[in-house]
């Protein structure tokens, strides 16, 4: 009986070859499924993430990576994309600094939410921060933020848009016969108290709202549903009611309004 070591070569079974291609299979194998557990932790840690937590670190990235600065806008129906800010010394960025900068101040940063979007500054108030729930009476504490947006307002002749969203649980009540009243009166609210309080012109502001049906999170928690009680306020790049030449700046429209 002949033994491995003296097998003839030719038959192509000596010295241990096969052993060692089966083992650089097996080392192969390992390596692919290591891959594909660490692919499916990270897809499940993102499933997870925090939106504030990830809007900074999207932010530092960007920092790192481009020199500039991005935000996560919340997309409506749902997902979400990165948005780059404004170059430097532009007014929009300057005044979106502004806002960051007094909301960090105020402790404001869970409940106040600045995006820079193609269609202008948004400036998101969620939660109880403007109205108490189901209600549309300015909170006393809200009085000092709008004031301070009111006076960058000032500095910009752009336009503004106020728009009111709710969460979806129902309301039927003898001011408010269902969520769309609710969000248009709060819109309203802050556009008065903008023109009436603050002198802002009433001709840069339009009122929106969306009811219960613009939600950005899933009504299924109350934390969600807090996040979707919300007043957005919009500093339009352009004129948003321009159709001809929908790219126009106020700045440069001959009937703009003043601040």
């Amino acid at each position: 009986m002949r033994s491995w070591d003296k097998m003839d070569p030719d038959e192509g079974h000596g010295g241990g070859h096969e052993t060692a291609g089966i083992m650089r299979w097996l080392l192969t194998y390992a390596d692919l499924i290591t891959l594909l557990m660490a692919f499916f932790i990270v897809m499940y840690a993102i499933s997870k993430v925090d939106t504030v937590r990830y809007q900074q670190l999207v932010q530092a990235l960007a920092q790192i990576f481009a020199g500039g600065s991005a935000m996560i806008l919340p997309e409506l129906g749902g997902g979400s994309s990165v948005v780059p800010l404004e170059e430097p010394g532009d007014p929009l960025a300057t005044l979106a600094a502004g806002i960051s900068e007094y909301i960090a101040e105020q402790g404001l940063k869970n409940e106040v939410y600045i995006t820079i979007t193609e269609q202008g500054v948004i400036i998101s108030f969620t939660g109880s921060v403007l109205f108490d729930k189901g209600e549309a009476k300015l909170r006393p504490e809200a009085l000092p933020i709008l004031d301070k947006i009111a006076a960058l307002l000032k500095t910009v002749p752009n336009y503004v848009g106020v728009v009111g969203s709710t969460d979806d649980l129902p309301i039927n009540t003898i001011q408010f016969l269902s969520n769309w009243e609710l969000s248009v009166i709060r819109a309203t609210t802050v556009i008065r108290y903008f023109t009436e309080n603050a002198g802002l012109n009433p001709t840069r502001f339009v009122a929106l709202g969306y009811g219960e049906y613009h939600a950005l999170f899933p009504n299924t928690s109350e934390e969600n549903r807090k996040k979707n009680r919300r007043v957005d306020v919009i500093i339009y790049k352009h004129n948003p009611f321009l159709t001809g030449n929908a790219n126009q700046n106020p700045t440069s429209n001959s009937k703009s309004p003043s601040p």
